[in-house]
């Protein structure tokens, strides 16, 4: 699956002001990680965020935001997804972005494994 290069590029923009992040491409989209810790990324064009179970429950009642689809329409609790028509500022997309990055420096850091 292709992934909106513009999305991604807003991303990186947004998570410069948070020090950054390294990229992978996984899960048919390109993610970015922080200590090795999922944190957000871009799925067709919609935003994809780890927000951890009680974030994401909670962003779920925010509009244009749906539970995250991985394959065997498993969905898991902690990420969703923000739909093209909920990011159209970018003061709104840096605020989704800064709660992933809060949760993903939350977390401890993981082994980087080379690929």
């Amino acid at each position: 699956m292709a992934y909106d290069e513009g999305l991604a590029e807003q991303i990186r923009a947004a998570l410069e002001r948070f020090g950054g992040g390294e990229e992978l491409k996984m899960m048919g989209g390109l993610c970015f990680m922080r200590s090795g810790n999922m944190t957000c990324g871009v799925i067709g064009d919609s935003l994809m965020l780890r927000l951890g179970k009680d974030g994401a429950a909670a962003a779920l009642g925010e509009p244009h935001v749906a539970p995250m689809q991985i394959g065997g329409g498993r969905t898991p609790k902690a990420f969703v997804t923000v739909g093209p028509e909920g990011i159209t500022e970018d003061a709104v997309l840096a605020d989704w972005i800064a709660r992933a990055v809060a949760f993903a420096d939350s977390l401890p850091p993981k082994s980087q494994r080379r690929r």
